[in-house]
């Protein structure tokens, strides 16, 4: 580490906390690479002035958070970047703290307007040709399930990719794989297809277009219908 830490003298009532933020800091101005091996217990407790109990607290937070790995015989390793941890917490928060899919799909309607007039402005002719590609497989398969909702997703993060934003992904992807699991009822979502797919390609023609206003209302109404018949969709 780069000795930044250890410089740190304010240290909060709870020393957990304070030594996993220390170590992430530290993980963050690249000190280690991915998978590489970090201190083992003793050895943070020496380096930060707390107990061994104290580190192993810190790695947990740290585990949490999708920072480390925490492996019998090895210790902790730096994890690579991903949104496990993130569809982690929001199929909690679905499934134990009284969310709805109504909630989820405010935030939907709150990222994915303006996502994709941000696509509209941003998008390459690879960007267009990709949704192309994924609304030519859809109509391809209107009765099998698996193949239309691969595809619905499969769109939607094709937007988010054509936004060339990397914390766009971030926050799409996980909502992504989070509908994955709240689509819950095959034949009404089926019986949807067609009013995704027509939606679908309105978005895909404002985008290709590059007019952002298009992309804004055609993402607009598109969510709002799914709304609409959320009954059909999930349980």
């Amino acid at each position: 580490m780069n000795g930044r830490s250890q410089a740190v003298t304010a240290r909060p009532a709870r020393l957990p906390l304070w030594l996993a933020d220390q170590v992430e800091e530290d993980m963050l101005d690249g000190d280690y690479l991915v998978d590489a091996q970090l201190p083992t217990e003793s050895a943070l407790a020496a380096r930060y002035g707390v107990s061994r109990q104290v580190v192993r607290e810190a790695a947990r937070l740290l585990e949490d958070r999708g920072l480390v790995n925490i492996r019998a015989g090895r210790g902790m390793t730096v994890a690579a970047p991903g949104v496990e941890t993130i569809v982690q917490r929001y199929r909690s928060v679905l499934r134990r703290d009284g969310a709805s899919f109504s909630d989820l799909m405010q935030l939907r309607q709150m990222i994915e307007v303006d996502m994709s007039a941000l696509a509209a402005r941003n998008r390459t002719e690879a960007d267009v040709g990709r949704m192309r590609e994924i609304l030519a497989a859809a109509r391809e398969h209107l009765d099998d399930y698996d193949a239309c909702l691969a595809a619905d997703l499969a769109f939607h993060m094709a937007v988010a990719q054509a936004t060339q934003n990397p914390f766009v992904l971030m926050f799409a992807q996980p909502i992504n794989m989070v509908l994955r699991d709240v689509y819950s009822k095959p034949i009404g979502y089926l019986a949807t297809q067609e009013n995704t797919l027509r939606e679908h390609g309105a978005i895909a023609d404002a985008i290709a277009a590059a007019d952002a206003d298009a992309a804004r209302d055609a993402a607009a109404a598109h969510l709002a219908r799914v709304v609409d018949d959320a009954a059909k969709l999930v349980g």
